[in-house]
């Protein structure tokens, strides 16, 4: 234990010494690297956002049904029992004009100043049938909006369950292509990053070569090099991670103007902390891998 600890501090001083002495070329991959998974932290806080927009909306899912100015209290006590007896239906809920406008002014807070222009609350009131989650959900809310439709008092009758399935499989589409485009080009910025590290062991090329005469073995030679990348990955992650909340927040306070709605769809959430740890274990993979290639290339180890 005490060899392998001696090594190891071995390998953390000399790369702080290669760090010291060649700090534009570990700067540059440090750079190159953070860049990368900058624009991947972008992408994944995008998708958490969407997906846990999009599992809070699965969670409430509803029929809605708007009704005629005209309609009588008798009217709208047949259709909320009708709502309430249909299968699937865990509640039912009355939203008023006035409640309808409510929500209208904070979902779209730029558009609200143009509701007094118009003299009166255009809104309908509505019911609102809340759906139990689950696979029978899009059978159950086809068959509400079916027995509603063409109901004395009933206006119209909406239901957006098809499109969250869309946008789910969008999401999922979105994963794939993001993973497979990821993959490509993690795999080109490892061959990048080599050739950047190969101009820091060039530089020791000849303390390499006395190395390997006396007897080094090739573990002790590369040893420093990839703890240069593991650290590069560690430093690149970390930028990468930082510069995405700050593009959050900094989007946040510029779309202050912009429907809440929209806000919240991408950016409402922080970067989780399995995608944190993702980047840095990407990071780390990626500034160890790069670092493995530039040692072997540069000095034919094995």
């Amino acid at each position: 234990m005490s060899a392998l600890l001696s090594r190891l501090r071995y390998f953390v001083a000399d790369a702080a010494d290669e760090w010291r002495s060649n700090p534009g070329v570990n700067a540059l991959a440090t750079a190159t690297l953070a860049s990368v998974l900058f624009a991947a932290g972008l992408v994944l806080l995008v998708v958490d956002n969407v997906r846990v927009r999009l599992e809070t909306w699965q969670r409430d899912v509803r029929v809605e049904v708007y009704l005629e100015d005209s309609a009588t209290d008798e009217a709208r006590d047949g259709i909320r029992r009708r709502l309430s007896a249909s299968p699937g239906v865990s509640r039912v809920a009355f939203v008023t004009k006035e409640e309808a406008l409510d929500r209208f002014r904070r979902s779209f807070g730029s558009l609200a100043d143009l509701v007094p222009e118009l003299g009166e609350n255009p809104l309908p009131q509505s019911f609102e049938a809340f759906l139990v989650p689950g696979a029978g959900a899009a059978a159950a809310a086809r068959s509400v909006a079916s027995s509603l439709r063409g109901v004395p008092g009933v206006e119209d009758v909406r239901f957006d369950l098809e499109w969250l399935d869309r946008l789910d499989a969008s999401l999922r589409l979105a994963r794939a292509g993001g993973a497979a485009a990821a993959l490509a080009v993690l795999s080109v910025v490892v061959l990048v990053i080599a050739g950047v590290v190969r101009l820091a062991v060039h530089a020791r090329r000849e303390e390499i070569d006395v190395m390997l005469l006396v007897g080094a073995s090739p573990a002790l030679v590369r040893g420093p090099f990839l703890v240069s990348g593991v650290a590069q990955g560690l430093a690149a992650a970390t930028i990468g991670i930082v510069l995405s909340e700050a593009s959050r927040r900094l989007f946040l306070s510029w779309a202050k103007a912009a429907p809440r709605a929209v806000v919240d769809l991408v950016a409402s959430q922080p970067l989780s902390l399995r995608h944190g740890l993702l980047l840095a274990a990407v990071g780390v993979s990626v500034g160890t891998a790069a670092a493995w290639v530039a040692v072997r290339r540069a000095s034919r180890l094995p």
